[in-house]
C-alpha cells in the first residue's frame, strides 16, 4: 500500500475538517478501518479547501482498499488525479487496486503515470509495484528489468532483489536468481522467504544438497514456514525421492493440516510408489481443502495438478475411460490453460498420424444458462473466448477436438479461419495447448 502524506501534511490542521481528517488518520493506523470510514463519511467534500479535499479522498480511498471495496477506492483516487495530475500516491494506489482486481492493463498504465510525475525518491516503490503486476500477469523479462531499477533506485531493498531472484527463477535462469538471492539475504539474512527461493535456484542446477541446506536454514529462522516445507518436499519428488518428499510433506502437514499444496505432493510421491488406493484418499483430502481456498491465487495450478494426479492414478489402474472423464469435466468448466491436464490427456488419446497439421484455431463460446460457469467464478457469464493449437488430420478433426473440450451444453462458434501453422510428418494427434478463457 502506498504510504500516506507525510506525517507534516496535517501538523497545520485547525479547523474542524482537519481535525476530523487527522483522528481519521490515527483510526486508520490503529486498525479501526470501520471507523476511520465513518468519520471520512461525514465529511462535506465539495465544501473543503481544496489541499484538504485531496488529502480527505486519497485516504478514504486508501481506507477502502484495504477493506476491500475496490471500486469505491477507485472513485476516490480518482478523484484526487482529477484535482491534481501530478498527485503520484493517488495513481500508484490506484494501480495497487487495479492490480488487486487482476486488471493489470489498467494498473500497468497507472504506474507509467506515477512514474512520469514522481521524483527519484518515490519512484523505487512505484516500479516496485509495476514490476509486481508484470510478474503475475506472466511476464518475468519486462518485470525483472522493473525490480532491477528498482533496487538501483533503492539499493537496501531486499524485497526489490529478491522479487529480481524470482523473476531468474521464473526464466530458469540459476545463475542469476542466485546472485539476486544472495543479495537479498544480505540485506534480510533472517528471511525463511529468501532461504527458500535460494533453495529453488540450486534445485534448477541439481544442487541438490545445496537446496536441502537452504531449505533448512529457512526453516531454522521460521518452522512453520510453509513454503519451505513445500519446496523441499517438491525438490525431492523431482529428483526420485518420493518417500522422502511424503515424509517432508507431512512434517509439514503437522504445522499446515489444511495444506492442499503438501498433500499434492503427497499424491504425487504415493502415485509414483505405485500407492494408488492412499493416493486416491489423498486427493478427496486436498480437494475439501480446495474448495475452503477458492480465493488462493495457487488454487487453480493445484487444482489442474490434483486432477492430473487423479487421471493418472485411475489410468494406472487400468480405468482409463473414467481417467479420461475426469479429466474432460476439469477441463471442460476450468477456465484455467490447465496444461498438466492436457498433458495428461495426450498421453490417453495418443494416436499416431503419418502425416498431420499444426493448427490454431480460436473460439468464442456462449454458456447455457444453467451452466456451471453461471457461478461467480466464471471468467464471464455471457460469454468467452480461447486459443487452441492442435495436431490433427485437418481442421475438420481439430474443431471436433476443441469443441469436445468446452461445456457440451455451450453455443460454440469458431472465429476467423483456422491457421495452419506448419504440416507434419510422422507425429501425434494431440491438444497442444490452450490460452485461459477471456471474456
Amino acid at each position: 500500500m502506498t504510504a500516506l502524506c507525510p506525517a507534516g501534511c496535517y501538523n497545520r490542521a485547525v479547523d474542524r475538517p482537519r481535525e476530523q481528517l487527522l483522528d481519521a488518520l490515527r483510526l486508520y493506523h490503529s486498525g479501526d478501518l470501520p471507523r476511520a470510514q465513518m468519520l471520512l463519511e461525514t465529511l462535506a467534500l465539495d465544501q473543503l479547501e481544496p489541499e484538504v479535499r485531496l488529502e480527505a479522498n486519497y485516504l478514504w480511498g486508501v481506507v477502502l482498499a484495504r477493506r476491500g471495496e475496490a471500486l469505491e477506492a477507485s472513485q476516490h483516487f480518482q478523484q484526487c488525479v482529477s484535482q491534481n495530475p501530478r498527485f503520484f500516491p493517488a495513481l500508484d494506489a490506484w494501480g495497487n487496486v487495479l492490480a488487486g482486481i487482476g486488471d493489470a492493463r489498467g494498473a500497468i498504465e497507472k504506474y507509467r503515470r506515477a512514474l512520469g510525475v514522481a521524483g527519484r525518491r518515490h519512484a523505487a516503490h512505484i516500479l516496485f509495484n509495476y514490476g509486481s503486476v508484470l510478474l503475475r500477469a506472466g511476464n518475468a523479462s519486462r518485470a525483472l528489468r522493473k525490480f532491477r531499477e528498482s533496487f538501483r533506485l533503492d539499493p537496501l531493498s531486499g524485497d526489490a532483489s529478491y522479487m529480481a531472484g524470482l523473476c531468474y527463477l521464473n526464466l530458469a535462469r540459476a545463475r542469476g536468481a542466485r546472485k539476486w538471492l544472495a543479495q537479498s539475504i544480505k540485506l534480510q539474512p533472517d528471511s525463511a522467504r529468501n532461504h527458500t527461493a535460494l533453495g529453488n535456484a540450486f534445485a534448477l542446477e541439481g544442487r541438490d544438497t545445496e537446496a536441502v541446506a537452504a531449505f533448512s536454514r529457512a526453516l531454522q529462522h521460521e518452522p512453520e514456514y510453509h513454503d519451505a516445507w513445500y519446496n523441499w518436499a517438491a525438490n525431492l519428488g523431482a529428483r526420485g525421492d518420493y518417500a522422502g518428499a511424503i515424509r517432508t510433506a507431512k512434517a509439514g502437514l503437522a504445522h499446515h493440516p489444511r495444506s492442499f499444496e503438501l498433500i499434492t505432493q503427497q499424491v504425487y510421491g504415493l502415485r509414483q510408489m505405485g500407492a494408488y488406493d492412499a493416493a486416491l484418499q489423498a486427493i478427496k483430502r486436498a480437494r475439501a481443502h480446495l474448495a475452503d481456498a477458492l480465493e488462493s491465487e495457487r488454487a487453480p495450478h493445484f487444482e489442474d495438478l490434483l486432477t492430473t494426479n487423479e487421471a493418472a492414478t485411475l489410468r494406472a489402474l487400468g480405468r482409463v475411460r473414467q481417467a479420461r472423464g475426469v479429466l474432460l469435466a476439469h477441463l471442460r468448466y476450468s477456465p484455467e490453460a490447465c496444461p498438466n491436464a492436457l498433458g495428461e490427456l495426450r498421453r490417453i488419446d495418443a494416436r499416431p498420424l503419418s502425416r498431420g497439421q499444426r493448427i490454431e484455431l480460436t473460439l468464442r463460446v456462449q454458456p447455457a444458462r444453467d451452466a456451471p460457469w453461471e457461478a461467480e467464478e466464471a471468467p464471464n457469464r455471457r460469454a468467452w473466448q480461447r486459443t487452441y493449437w492442435v495436431i490433427a488430420p485437418g481442421v475438420k478433426e481439430a474443431r471436433r477436438m476443441v469443441r469436445d473440450l468446452e461445456p457440451a451444453d455451450a453455443n460454440v462458434r469458431f472465429e476467423g479461419e483456422a491457421g495452419v501453422i506448419e504440416e507434419l510428418q510422422a507425429t501425434q494427434q494431440a491438444i497442444l495447448e490452450r490460452t485461459p478463457a477471456m471474456p
